[in-house]
């Protein structure tokens, strides 16, 4: 069961990264104040199952921890494959991005939504299937 689940999740995660990709792409570079940049650690016990489990490697950087904001955020975005970010990284849409999306689709917000719970119901489906083969 654990490999269906994580073929779906990152499924999911596919779906949602190329529904927002465009928006991101035309916005998020103009930012004058990027949430990327004040965040810092993200990733919870969920998020790092899930990199174990779909067999991602885990990208700690030690070196990284006194940098401002997100430790992977480099000159041209997110260092991370879309797979292996945190679940906020895709769920978090600030208002901004919102309005850019509905401007474009309004439909798409209520798509994304929907992907993001399933997601989230997923995550926890992968979590009890997981302590059950402990």
């Amino acid at each position: 069961m654990i490999p269906e689940t994580v073929d779906k999740i990152e499924n999911l995660i596919s779906e949602v990264t190329a529904l927002q990709s465009e928006y991101v792409v035309r916005l998020c570079f103009k930012c004058k104040a990027p949430c990327c940049t004040r965040v810092h650690y993200l990733f919870s016990e969920k998020d790092i199952l899930f990199l174990r489990l779909s067999g991602r490697k885990q990208r700690w950087r030690r070196e990284a921890m006194t940098k401002k904001g997100c430790w992977f955020l480099g000159s041209s975005g997110c260092n991370l494959d879309s797979k292996s970010r945190p679940f906020i990284c895709h769920r978090y849409i600030c208002s901004d991005l919102e309005e850019e999306i509905k401007r474009g689709d309004p439909s798409v917000m209520d798509v994304l939504e929907a992907k993001f719970t399933e997601i989230g119901h997923l995550r926890s489906q992968l979590w009890s299937e997981y302590l059950d083969e402990a």
